[in-house]
């Protein structure tokens, strides 16, 4: 069993900034990093900056051509439940499911999954149990295939069909087709990947007995325990780096200098100086890149 974090990422310069720092903190907890890459938009100097860095540090780039008619931000997210029916993966292949714009500290939390269990859900205490988050979901390529009802070698045509089943083909802005008020609470453009994936595994025969569900609990500024998080950034920071990091939910425009600073005083509790170093370096080659877009 070959184990992968699965992350996904657009045009947007703020995320796709993350790609290879993310894959380096993944790698360092034993997993294989694999960040499916909606590169529509990106210039070619930035994406080839993204892409040679991002095989420095060992991780995958997935290329999925843009499905025209929605936005690549929706595309984006939505493409990390199906990607099981990618033929890349293997059957008992397993993949957990990441944002890019956090980064995983502490390898114990993330590699205390009981394997006796098919599924792993990490922090669902965050919404009472109510709402997967789409952060830190873990099962094997089958049964994640399983619990969409897709089938194997079907990754684009399955991500097709449930875009166009949520949401209205067009150029512009979604909208969203409601089927209840409890649906109309959820942001649609922004947490339809977390609908699906609760609405589908709920109702499936794994919850919630052949789930492990990994409960994290909240700390006094209502953030989840031991993430240094940008609600709360200095508070947090400080708070964690003389106690136990877990993750990291990182700032928008993290190239900011003083924000910057921050992250490669986060990056040096980990990693050696050499590759903060070289992080500093391919944050400057990045930011010259997008201020030449301008």
């Amino acid at each position: 069993m070959t184990k992968y974090a699965i992350s996904s990422v657009n045009e947007n310069p703020e995320y796709l900034f993350f790609v290879p720092i993310w894959c380096a903190f993944w790698k360092r907890l034993g997993y294989e990093p694999y960040v499916i890459t909606i590169d529509k938009n990106i210039p070619h100097p930035l994406m080839d900056l993204v892409a040679r860095t991002t095989e420095k540090m060992e991780g995958i780039l997935g290329y999925l051509e843009h499905i025209e008619g929605y936005k690549t931000a929706n595309v984006a997210q939505v493409s990390r439940l199906f990607v099981a029916a990618n033929g890349f993966f293997k059957d008992d292949d397993y993949l957990i499911t990441d944002d890019i714009d956090k980064f995983v500290i502490c390898r114990r939390w993330f590699n205390q999954q009981d394997f006796s269990k098919d599924i792993h859900i990490f922090d669902l205490d965050e919404t009472n149990y109510t709402r997967l988050k789409i952060g830190y979901v873990g099962m094997k390529a089958k049964t994640w295939r399983d619990v969409l009802g897709i089938e194997a070698d079907t990754y684009r045509p399955s991500l097709e069909e449930c875009l166009s089943g949520k949401l209205k083909k067009t150029n512009k802005a979604e909208t969203y087709r409601y089927e209840t008020q409890h649906e109309k609470e959820i942001d649609a453009g922004w947490n339809l990947d977390e609908f699906v994936l609760t609405k589908r595994l709920f109702e499936s025969d794994y919850y919630p007995n052949r789930c492990h569900l990994i409960t994290r609990g909240a700390n006094h500024y209502g953030l989840r325990n031991g993430r240094i998080d940008r609600t709360f950034w200095k508070e947090t920071l400080f708070q964690y780096l003389s106690s136990q990091i877990i993750d990291v939910h990182l700032h928008r425009k993290p190239y900011d200098e003083e924000i910057w600073n921050d992250i490669k005083w986060i990056m040096s509790t980990v990693f050696e100086k050499e590759k903060v170093d070289f992080f500093e370096e391919y944050k400057q080659e990045f930011v010259r890149i997008i201020n030449e877009q301008v």
